[in-house]
Order: structure tokens, then C-alpha cells, then sequence
């Protein structure tokens, strides 16, 4: 009986090691440090999990990965298809990731207008933690 037992846990320890590759998948904010704007023209949506995603291009042809907050949350808060379309030019407010051409989005204008901006699980935005309710 104790063999199957130690059987039993060396065989759930060896599949957890190899689910450890699979896991790092999902990031967190933590290595999004620099403070970054970018004006690019959106060239796709993927607007759905893990997070809305715009792709977009600078002047420089440089093509960026845009995260924002998952859908779900994004729909509460009135951001979808219908506020931002491809070939539409934006500036960029967030934070840089350090290796990747991809930013944590905090503000989305067009135009000089907000049209988004990132909301936390409850509520509060971007805006309001980095205190300020209008930032150009």
C-alpha cells in the first residue's frame, strides 16, 4: 500500500512540474514598468479572452500588441466592437513592457477624446490610480 502511495505522489508531483511551462501563460502587470505613450493606426481586434487585445502600427512600422482589461469587464464598462474599428488612428497611454513591443494600456483617445480607459475588477480606473481624471 505504501508503494502505490509514493506511486501515486511522485506521479501528480512529475505532472505539476510539467504543467509549469504551460503556466506562465498568464502574466501579471509587475514587469510593466515603463510609463509609455504611442499614437499607432489599429490593423486588428481581438477583442476577447484572456484580454481584449488591440494590434496596431506606429510611424515607424513598428507593429504593437495592445493589452487591455478582459471583456467581461470592458463590456460593463461600455468598451466593444463598436467604439473602436480598424484603420482608426490612436494615442496610446500605458506602460511598456521591457522586451516586448506590448503595453498595459491605460488610455485610449482618438481625436483628443477618451474613449477608454483600464478598469480594475472593481471599478476604479487607471485614471483615478494614477490620479488624474483628464490626462492628454
Amino acid at each position: 500500500m505504501k508503494c502505490v502511495l509514493k506511486i501515486i505522489t511522485y506521479m501528480i508531483a512529475w505532472t505539476g512540474l510539467l504543467c509549469i511551462p504551460y503556466s506562465a501563460g498568464h502574466h501579471g502587470w509587475s514587469s510593466y514598468r515603463e510609463c509609455f505613450k504611442v499614437t499607432v493606426l489599429v490593423t486588428e481586434l481581438k477583442l476577447r479572452n484572456p484580454h481584449d487585445r488591440i494590434i496596431g502600427t506606429d510611424k515607424e512600422g513598428k507593429t504593437w500588441n495592445l493589452l487591455l482589461a478582459p471583456p467581461a469587464r470592458n463590456r460593463r464598462f461600455g468598451f466593444d466592437e463598436n467604439v473602436i474599428q480598424v484603420d482608426q488612428k490612436i494615442n496610446i497611454i500605458g506602460q511598456k513592457h521591457p522586451k516586448r513591443l506590448e503595453v498595459k494600456v491605460h488610455c485610449i483617445y482618438s481625436n483628443e477624446r477618451l474613449i477608454y480607459t483600464y478598469r480594475y475588477p472593481y471599478g476604479d480606473s487607471s485614471l483615478q490610480r494614477l490620479g488624474s481624471e483628464k490626462e492628454g
